[in-house]
Order: structure tokens, then C-alpha cells, then sequence
């Protein structure tokens, strides 16, 4: 057993795999195979990254742990918590006789009575069913409720989510490029390995940058790095993993005066976020809220779905997308202990979508914020760029070769020609 881990975390190990043995038992298997790379870590605390290699934990009904692995990774996985016995297999193609599915059923003994995660790679899953085994998600109810240790490992993810937030508004500026927003991603991936004296580069990812108008419509792909920042609502969105925990932040802005229509579509994203909140607490059905949200859109003349840019919610844990799901549809219930996203958003055909997102924790009798940056509609409409933003713009442009043009005029005409190369960036 590795002794790196602290106290708290051991413990949820132990609860972990606890529950997950009672549901081998009550399913009637005699082994429960699990190969993903979140679940993986979330039982036994070692970070992978898979690169075409298969890595197996197998879980008895008995609670024996024994981990099946390509051979070149046995000594990245010898701290693994709790693995009583690691094999391993050769690498693809690997001799007859010597591949991971001679060491599941071979060495390991799978027998008759298995089953293993659902989500596995086609071919994986094929070879296990073939040998009789069972698809079956038992960890994800395990995985939805949270201890008050991974509680603060969100909120620690969600911390460096509120201060990337407030980096990518602090580069933003009327006509500035999405490439000037994608900056902080890297100061916020540094802050974390100069703080973090645990920091686990396996399990830490960030993705900060702003959506630019009308692309902020479509939050879910990158905005191209020439984008420009005009008129019209543009989205900040940061999204972090931090050692393993995932944690997420948005906000509309603007960084010109909004007109009418985009103040009243602003509003309508505002009120739509009360009406969420005000649903927040242990025994509301998730699919309920989101049908709250879709009348109040209904109502205001936003019936399309496809005026919506998102389902009102959904989990974090390990990712940033998992059960519960805030969506029409969802059987899930809010129970305390899950944390979840609050972004209900609207779309504004040809002008951009409207979305604030936060991560929440559900409590004894209501919910507790775990990211904090301003929502307010005045505090996010950006003032007029400086001297400084502009050129600094320009040389990140230019850096990228998205420029034709020379420096600034106005930079020029304050006679900082001289100094722009000296700028920092």
C-alpha cells in the first residue's frame, strides 16, 4: 500500500472500494473488471495516460484487488493503493499466449461471472463479452456523491477556475484576438504546478479562453485563434482538472455597451439561473429543474430547443461531464454530496449565446457556491482597451504571424515604437 496518500484520502478509498464490492455482490458477479483511466484513479490513485495500452484493475467479490498491465508500466503503477498482485502482459502485438486477455482469463481466472465497465474500446469490449461478461456501470452512483475530501479538492479546482475567469477578462478588449484570451491557460496550468507541491502533471489539465461573438454560440469547439472580440456577447469559459478534480466557470461579457435586445437576452439568462438555484436542494428531481428552465424560456418566446445552448447542468468529479445530468430526461434526484453545474443559456441566432456556468455543491437543505466571479451585467461589460492591452495584443498576433499590420498607430504617435519589443507579453 503506498504511504504517499494522506489519512482523508485513504479513508475514501476504503469507502470506495467497500461500496463497490456490495455491488459486485448484489449483481452476482465473481469479478468486476474496471480499465478507464478516471475510475482507475479514483480507486487506487495512480494516473495514467492509456496511449494505445490497456490497464486493468480487477475487483473479486471477495475484495481481492489485483491490476493487470502492459510490462513497461509496472513500476508506474507499484503505488497503486491497496492492488494486492500487478501482472503483466506483453504489448500489442504481443506473442500468442502472452496478450491482456491470456492475463484476464488466464492468469487472472476471470471465469463465467464477470463484469466490466461500460464505455470500454470496441475491441476490448468485444473480447469480454465473448467470454461471457457483463457491461455494467457500477461506479457511477459510487462516483455522484462526493466526501467531504474530494469536496475540497473541487474547491480547489474551482478556485483556479474564478482566478482563470479573471485573467481571461483582464486580457479581453474591444477588437482583441481569441489567441490574447488563450494566454492565461498557460499562467493558470504555472500557477498551479508553483503552488501545488503535490502537483500530478497526469491528472492536471486547464482550458481557459473566450468565445469570441457569435461564436460564443457554440462553446463546446475553440474559437479560431484570428477571432475577433466586437459587439455582441462573448463567453469566458475555464474549465480545470486539478490532480485529478474538475471544477468549471463561465461568464457572458461584452466589451462594447450592449444594446437593448442584448441586455434583455442577458436578463432572461440571469432570471433563468434564479429560477435554477431556487430549485437547489436534496429529493428535487434533476429533470424537473431543466423543464423549470425551458417553460420560463417558452415563456419569454424561446420555445425552440434550439435556442438553447445547454442543458441547465450536469456532475463534476473527475470530469467535467458526469451524472447527475440537469437535463429533460434525467432520472436523477439531487442527494447532498453531489456537486454540479448551474449554466442554463440562450442563443441569439447570427448575434452569440448568453451563459453564465458555476460549480455548486448540493447540501442538507439547499446548495454552496464553489465558484465565485462576478455575474452581474455592469461588472462585465469591459472598458475601453489600454496603450499596454493593445500592444501587447498586437505582439501576441504577430508572434502567431495573424498580422499584416505594423505596430499600433497609436502606439506610434505616443512614441512607444521603441519600446514595444521590450514589452512583456
Amino acid at each position: 500500500m503506498r504511504h504517499g496518500f494522506a489519512e482523508a484520502l485513504v479513508a475514501d478509498f476504503r469507502r470506495r472500494h467497500e461500496q463497490l464490492v456490495r455491488a459486485v455482490n448484489r449483481h452476482g458477479l465473481d469479478h468486476y473488471v474496471v480499465s478507464s483511466p478516471e475510475n482507475i484513479f479514483y480507486l487506487t490513485g495512480v494516473a495514467f495516460e492509456p496511449q494505445g495500452h490497456a490497464f486493468f484493475l480487477v475487483i473479486s467479490a471477495q475484495g481481492q484487488r489485483r491490476m493487470l498491465v502492459p510490462e513497461p508500466e509496472l513500476e508506474s503503477v507499484s503505488q497503486a493503493w491497496g492492488v494486492e498482485q500487478t501482472l503483466t502482459y506483453r504489448e500489442y502485438p504481443a506473442p500468442l499466449g502472452q496478450g491482456w486477455g491470456d492475463g484476464l482469463f488466464g492468469q487472472i481466472r476471470l471465469g463465467l461471472r464477470f463484469g466490466f465497465e461500460s464505455g470500454v474500446p470496441w475491441a476490448q469490449a468485444q473480447s469480454l463479452l465473448a467470454a461471457g461478461g457483463q457491461s455494467l456501470d457500477l461506479l457511477e452512483n459510487i462516483r455522484m456523491l462526493k466526501s467531504d475530501w474530494e469536496v475540497a479538492q473541487i474547491e480547489r479546482a474551482a478556485r483556479y477556475a474564478d482566478w482563470g475567469v479573471g485573467e481571461v477578462l483582464r486580457r479581453a478588449w474591444q477588437g482583441c484576438s481569441a489567441a490574447e484570451t488563450l494566454i492565461p491557460m498557460q499562467s493558470l496550468q504555472q500557477k498551479i504546478m508553483r503552488e501545488l507541491p503535490d502537483w500530478d502533471p497526469l491528472s492536471t489539465k486547464v482550458q481557459a479562453a473566450a468565445w469570441p461573438a457569435p461564436l460564443s454560440a457554440q462553446p463546446c469547439g475553440a474559437p479560431p485563434l484570428g477571432a475577433r472580440l466586437g459587439q455582441g456577447p462573448h463567453v469566458a469559459l475555464v474549465l480545470t482538472r486539478v490532480n485529478g478534480y474538475a471544477a468549471e466557470c463561465a461568464r457572458t461579457f461584452f466589451t462594447s455597451r450592449p444594446d437593448a435586445h442584448e441586455r434583455e437576452l442577458f436578463g432572461l439568462m440571469g432570471e433563468a439561473r434564479k429560477i435554477a438555484y431556487s430549485m437547489l436542494r436534496p429529493g428535487v428531481a434533476c429533470g424537473e429543474i431543466d423543464a423549470a428552465v425551458n417553460r420560463f424560456f417558452g415563456a419569454g418566446g424561446h420555445a425552440d430547443h434550439r435556442t438553447r445552448l445547454h442543458r441547465c447542468g450536469h456532475g463534476f468529479g473527475l470530469g467535467h461531464h458526469e451524472p447527475p445530468w440537469l437535463a429533460q430526461g434525467s432520472g436523477h434526484v439531487l442527494v447532498q454530496g453531489m456537486v454540479i453545474s448551474i449554466e442554463p443559456g440562450i442563443q441569439a441566432p447570427g448575434s452569440g449565446g448568453y451563459r453564465h456556468s458555476d460549480t455548486v455543491l448540493i447540501t442538507e437543505d439547499g446548495y454552496r457556491m464553489l465558484t465565485h466571479a462576478a455575474c452581474g451585467l455592469e461588472s462585465l461589460v469591459l472598458p475601453a482597451a489600454s496603450m499596454r492591452q493593445r500592444i501587447s495584443g498586437w505582439l501576441v498576433r504577430r508572434s502567431l504571424n495573424l498580422v499584416s499590420e505594423s505596430v499600433p498607430e497609436a502606439a506610434a504617435s505616443h512614441g512607444m515604437c521603441k519600446k514595444v519589443d521590450a514589452l512583456q507579453v
